[in-house]
């Protein structure tokens, strides 16, 4: 699951700027087929029931969910995410990052959330689930209701500790992500 995550930079040139500890609520760029680049509330809702504020689904069953039926399809551009690993009863914060650059999602006039799928090689040790990760070289795929990637083996993703400041949503800054 994704509950948190990284934007640096501007990725579709709308002024959005950095932020090292996005929450469920904020506002984030986003990309559709109609759209070449938009700020929507990471909290979606369908239509019929605007008080749901769900952030993820799952990729095995959106198609089947009616909350998702007449949802777009969109990419989220990412820097990296967050991960609470259970150490010794403890929740310990993993930041994850790779090469490939924007999570799978769904959108609506409500806002966006983000899709997951099981988690792949070395981060299922971490979480059971991860941000579905679209390659560059298949966003048009993805957007025209394609399937997700998964034929990279783990998307070449790592991760590190980083420390528990990163659990207070007012906390954000570079530091957020450096390795502990």
């Amino acid at each position: 699951m994704c509950g948190r995550f990284v934007i640096t930079g501007d990725p579709f040139g709308i002024g959005f700027k950095d932020n090292f500890n996005i929450t469920p609520g904020t506002k984030i760029p986003i990309k559709t087929l109609d759209s070449d680049g938009e700020l929507k509330t990471w909290s979606y809702s369908p239509l019929w029931k605007t008080d749901m504020n769900l952030i993820n689904c799952r990729y095995e069953t959106m198609n089947l969910k009616p909350s998702f039926k007449k949802a777009k399809r969109c990419i989220i551009p990412f820097s990296g995410w967050y991960e609470w690993a259970n150490v010794e009863g403890k929740k310990v914060p993993y930041y994850h990052y790779t090469d490939i650059s924007y999570f799978a999602g769904l959108s609506n006039e409500s806002g966006c959330l983000i899709v997951t799928q099981k988690s792949i090689g070395k981060n299922s040790v971490i979480h059971e689930r991860q941000p579905g990760l679209v390659s560059n070289n298949n966003l048009s795929d993805w957007l025209m209701h394609g399937f997700l990637d998964d034929t990279i083996s783990d998307f070449g993703i790592n991760f590190y500790k980083v420390s528990n400041i990163v659990n207070n949503p007012i906390n954000n800054n570079k530091t957020l992500i450096e390795e502990q």
